[in-house]
């Protein structure tokens, strides 16, 4: 076993790359708690043209039961063909990777799928720290994403059978021992299987185990589904733990489980008075938003407003006011709503925004989520404020306050550098109403040139220039010319958006159970959707590509495949297939069940989409969803451009 360890401790600093690889930290063996030098070699990467260098850094500790990681930002300047930064290492970090944000063609540098990782040594900076490879095995299996290395699950479970055999302590670890478990149930790892087993037996039978280890063992028996073990010791835990972890737990998910409603506002009422740890209280905070929301849908204020103000985290407080808002105001300015309704919104919104700026002038870390950096939440703060402010406009103008509602209005649209034509049109509204025609024909003749501008702007324009300044035929044939020009401009820039890059092959089976593989549509323009039945944004999208799917459905050379992924429940068909019938869409869903395809193409985020050319090449990705118009001009222009390059 020692020469299988030492041979392992060399094979690490190899997968590490402390020698051959662009980013090299000095020391090379870092302890916790001092000042490293990074020095990143641009040249011998994909960014060797880059001029500035965004990057974070993951730390990782040994805590077994709560934060096992946080991330900060890493500034780096760039030095005579170099990029180089300073980096404090915390004294109770033993491992950690820097993620760099950069990206060319649509690839960021992430040293070959390794990541770049660093492991933290003892004082004499001879030994690893212990943890090390436990920390590795969880990086590999579970927080990649966040490392900027790619997904290895085996590796992931090989090393932490490594950090088990070399440190028998990290037995009592319940991040290792839950990922081991899991890990190794779902590798169907019978030897694996059964040590997990010992080590829960030996947690149980052991007459000096705390509650964390008996809460640790009850949690291995659960993923092994050992029903009698689960009675066994789940009744022996709450005997002697009242109030304890399994009891917590068991409550929190009641309440997430219960579907009706009066139900588990009282099972959430139970809960009061437990005493909750810091991770436990995230998750309680969690289901006091779920039951603010179920009032949210039932209209029913004043219980909204009482959890709501239970309600301890700003960024989840904010987002319930927002959405009350967005709800009372009608979603937009097309629907009517009562006074009273307008008014309430402009109040919850109002809230919401105070929230937002509170949480942007906050010095507090606990405000920091432990998934982002400081730099990571302030945009996306600063991202929430914006549509936080598109909603508190449509708010103002329903109570009459023009010049505030394009205030607010303005905010959101230059978050978008004004390329939403759905919230270019309010603008435009509200520009005339607060400014006048003038101003707003300006406007609207500058969002129409650009390719931004709904049917509705374009009406408000001839409006406008037919009172302003010549004939409605002058004015149609004008508002052609703008729109030729739009569409000629935004396929120009489209073009230089245009990547050359493998399209991963597979294959998947559809709803009506046929195989359907990429390398057998070479030759067509193929549209892959990455989508799920969950992801609201995804759904958005669906209308305008069941137009885009329609707009070439006689055309041999164009196919479009929906890819189900990241789905949640068991029965992921059933889910998929009654989305699709209920919505009537025409679209040829395949099932990515095991989320290896959505892997190979390193997706991060859904919706993306996947323009792939004739040749079997991608030539476009765009993720997220930027309005229904938007979508279908963008990818009709996609289609035409993929398809002149020849197989």
């Amino acid at each position: 076993m020692k020469s299988l360890i030492l041979t392992f401790a060399v094979a690490l600093v190899a997968t590490l790359g402390l020698k051959a690889q662009a980013l090299q930290c000095s020391p090379e063996k870092p302890i916790p708690g001092e000042t490293v030098t990074l020095s990143y070699d641009q040249n011998q990467t994909i960014l060797a043209n880059e001029n500035d260098l965004k990057a974070t850094v993951l730390f990782l500790n040994n805590n077994p039961t709560g934060d096992r990681f946080h991330i900060e930002d890493v500034n780096f300047v760039q030095e005579r063909g170099m990029f180089k930064a300073k980096l404090n290492i915390p004294a109770k970090a033993n491992l950690f990777y820097i993620a760099l944000a950069n990206e060319v063609n649509g690839e960021k540098d992430n040293n070959g799928g390794k990541g770049y990782g660093f492991s933290l040594y003892k004082a004499d900076r001879k030994a690893l720290l212990p943890g090390v490879k436990g920390n590795l095995g969880l990086v590999k299996g579970r927080y990649g994403y966040y490392a900027n290395a790619d997904r290895d699950v085996p590796a992931g479970l090989a090393l932490v059978k490594e950090e088990f055999a070399s440190n028998p302590a990290a037995r009592k670890d319940a991040n290792l021992l839950s990922f081991f478990t899991a890990e190794s149930k779902r590798a169907k790892d019978e030897a694996a299987l059964a040590e997990a087993k010992k080590i829960a037996e030996g947690l149980t039978n052991d007459k000096k185990a705390t509650e964390q280890d008996l809460f640790n063992a009850y949690s291995v028996y659960k993923i092994l589904d050992d029903k009698a073990m689960l009675e066994t010791l789940g009744n022996n835990i709450r005997k002697k733990y009242p109030k304890g972890m399994l009891v917590r737990s068991e409550k929190i998910e009641a309440v997430g489980m219960e579907k009706d409603f009066a139900k588990k506002v009282a099972l959430y009422e139970s809960l009061a008075g437990l005493p909750f740890t810091a991770t436990e209280k995230s998750a309680y905070n969690s289901l006091t938003s779920v039951i603010a929301s179920g009032y949210l849908g039932k209209k029913d204020w004043a219980n909204f407003e009482k959890y709501l103000n239970q309600t301890t985290d700003k960024n989840r407080k904010a987002n319930l006011l927002n959405s009350a808002a967005w709800q009372l105001c009608g979603e937009g300015i097309v629907k009517e709503v009562s006074r009273e309704d307008a008014e309430r919104s402009a109040k919850y919104s109002k809230q919401s925004i105070d929230l937002i700026k509170s949480l942007q002038s906050s010095t507090d870390k606990a405000d920091v989520p432990a998934y982002s950096s400081p730099k990571q939440m302030k945009d996306n703060l600063q991202g929430a404020l914006g549509m936080f402010s598109d909603t508190y406009a449509v708010c103002l103008y329903r109570t009459g306050k023009y010049a505030e509602a394009l205030e607010y209005q303005q905010i959101y649209n230059e978050t978008q550098k004004f390329s939403d034509p759905e919230t270019n049109e309010r603008y435009c509204i509200y520009l005339e109403k607060a400014k006048g025609g003038k101003e707003a024909e300006a406007m609207l003749e500058k969002l129409i040139t650009n390719g931004t501008a709904s049917e509705a702007m374009k009406t408000q324009f001839l409006r406008l220039f037919q009172a302003n300044n010549s004939p409605e035929a002058a004015a149609q044939r004008y508002l052609a010319n703008l729109e030729a020009d739009a569409k000629a401009h935004k396929r120009e820039e489209l073009r230089k958006k245009m990547i050359d890059k493998e399209a991963p092959d597979f294959k998947l089976r559809n709803l009506k159970g046929e195989e359907v593989a990429l390398s057998s549509l070479k030759g067509k323009v193929v549209i892959l959707d990455f989508w799920a039945t969950w992801c609201g944004p995804c759904k958005a999208s669906f209308p305008g590509m069941q137009k885009s799917l329609e707009a070439t459905q006689n055309r041999s050379d164009v196919v479009f495949l929906f890819i189900d992924t990241w789905e949640n429940g068991d029965n992921k068909e059933k889910a998929a297939a009654e989305f699709i019938e209920k919505n009537k869409y025409s679209f040829n869903v395949l099932m990515d069940n095991d989320n290896k395809v959505v892997g190979s193409y390193k997706v991060e985020g859904i919706p993306t989409k996947f323009i792939v050319g004739k040749d079997g090449r991608i030539k476009f990705m765009s993720v997220g969803f930027n309005g229904t118009e938007t979508l279908i001009e963008e990818v009709a222009a996609m289609i035409d451009l993929a398809g002149e390059i020849k197989p």
